[in-house]
């Protein structure tokens, strides 16, 4: 069983409006690659993902129809770079297209290859009481993150949608997008904030909504998004 983080809330999240928010690095491309996962059962889920084409692509399931699935045409291959990725849902807005926005590096993705957004006043399912949402791994064990993926500064919010330019801003002289390591949100009852300086899965937010370990256990590392290290590219077959 590959190492990931497991949190079961005590009652369910609102649902209709959420934003989770993290950085993470890659090194093994073309694969099943699990983010997050919340499941009650094969018809009730949800899920963030790099897919074996390195799309990332956000999906949710509802009594057995797909409620959200948005997957940008772009591909996510630079495994030196952490990448900055925010999932805002907004299930009230009243543009259908506004419901479900992704940035990824402070800029809002727009170009799609699937699109479906959920109906008004519905959301993403993102576990309810007593119902395990796995981040580095689907719920049921089939897919895993590998243990070269990096993740740091992991929020999931619930009751509120924000924009990426909450969690980060674009640095005036480089022009890169920078973390915000201490962002002024509000988490919900059910939000909780992880990973924030290093590998500790113990609630920052204030809620006391601590995470757990399961599978091994999760490795510190000095590679952080303040702190980029160097790495080979696998692409490359002459290195």
């Amino acid at each position: 069983m590959a190492t990931h983080i497991e949190y079961t809330p005590s009652s369910s999240p609102s649902g209709v409006q959420q934003t989770i928010s993290f950085w993470i690095k890659r090194s093994k491309l073309g694969t099943d690659q699990a983010i997050f996962e919340a499941r009650q059962n094969g018809s009730n889920l949800s899920a963030i993902k790099f897919n074996t084409s390195d799309q990332i692509q956000i999906y949710s399931e509802n009594s057995g129809s797909t409620n959200v699935l948005v997957k940008p045409n772009r591909r996510f291959r630079d495994v030196n770079a952490w990448y900055h990725i925010v999932y805002a849902l907004d299930g009230n807005n009243s543009t259908q297209g506004d419901r479900v926005r992704l940035y990824v590096n402070g800029v809002r993705e727009t170009s799609f290859s699937s699109e479906t957004y959920p109906s008004q006043g519905t959301g993403f399912y993102i576990g309810a009481s007593g119902d395990s949402m796995d981040i580095g791994r689907r719920t049921d064990g089939s897919a895993y993150s590998d243990t070269k993926l990096l993740m740091s500064h992991y929020h999931i919010i619930d009751g509120t949608a924000y924009n990426a330019d909450t969690f980060g801003s674009t640095d005036a002289t480089t022009g890169e997008w920078k973390i915000n390591t201490n962002p002024n949100v509000q988490y919900g009852s059910k939000g909780f904030f992880i990973l924030k300086d290093g590998n500790s899965v113990t609630d920052q937010s204030g809620n006391s909504n601590n995470c757990t370990v399961g599978g091994g256990a999760l490795t510190k590392t000095e590679d952080c998004p303040s702190n980029v290290f160097a790495t080979m590219n696998p692409l490359n077959a002459s290195l």
